[in-house]
């Protein structure tokens, strides 16, 4: 009895020391339309617009992300600001390569931002808007005492918007105005969590998207102490 007390013991210890070097073991893995994919080779730099440039291969697949700076933090990807980026390269034989990025591209609209509240408006599940490069978008807003939009729901994400469009809410004294962060075929965020001892720690979702509308999804990314070159 007293042996297989002992061996258990040795079992635990030995169990608790691999997940532990598996924890701290460098690693960058997330699911590609809904596969689990993991790098075979990562690297980290700086990039000339001073943020951090990290290259995830494996085989003849590339995932490439950028961001706009250093600091901890989320970085929208798909937006006019295309210093946070980020692409995926498959290369084929000879010069045959298929790109997905998170270029800018029209699309339904994937969220937005409030500009001005506007006034005069009141509570509605199907405020139109005007305005942009696309049509079709539709909010469900509630309003506060003077009639401004105090919480927006996109209801009908429209079509053919791009990044960077100015809408406006019909209604009220019509001066509810948003602005189209990113569409639904290219879109996400590189969250940066830690960036001790030289190596940076975070994790990703992104939709990117190529020349003819195909998107491939990230979900559950992950990049876990990589050391910066």
């Amino acid at each position: 009895m007293k042996k297989i007390i002992a061996l258990l013991g040795c079992f635990v210890i030995l169990t608790s020391c691999v997940n532990e070097t598996q924890i701290n073991n460098p690693a960058f893995q997330t699911k590609l339309n809904n596969v689990e994919w993991r790098s075979k080779e990562t690297t980290v730099k700086i990039g000339t617009n001073g943020g951090f440039e990290i290259t995830a291969i494996r085989g003849n697949e590339t995932i490439f992300m950028k961001t706009s700076s250093r600091n901890i933090g989320t970085y929208i990807l798909g937006t006019t600001n295309q210093e946070d980026f980020a692409s995926y390269t498959i290369q084929g034989l000879a010069s045959n390569r298929q790109t997905f990025s998170t270029d800018l591209f029209p699309g339904p609209v994937f969220s937005t931002r409030k500009l001005t509240p506007g006034n005069g408006y009141v509570n509605s599940d199907t405020a139109l808007t005007t305005g942009g490069s696309g049509s079709g978008l539709v909010y469900r807003i509630t309003v506060n005492n003077i009639g401004g939009v105090a919480t927006d729901t996109i209801k009908a994400r429209g079509y053919d918007y791009f990044a960077g469009d100015i809408v406006t809410i019909e209604g009220g004294n019509n001066n509810a105005t948003f602005r189209v962060l990113n569409v639904q075929q290219s879109n996400g965020e590189i969250v940066i969590e830690n960036t001790e001892n030289n190596t940076i720690t975070g994790k990703f979702k992104i939709n990117m998207v190529d020349e003819n509308g195909e998107v491939v999804t990230f979900s559950q990314g992950i990049f876990y102490k990589i050391p910066l070159n």
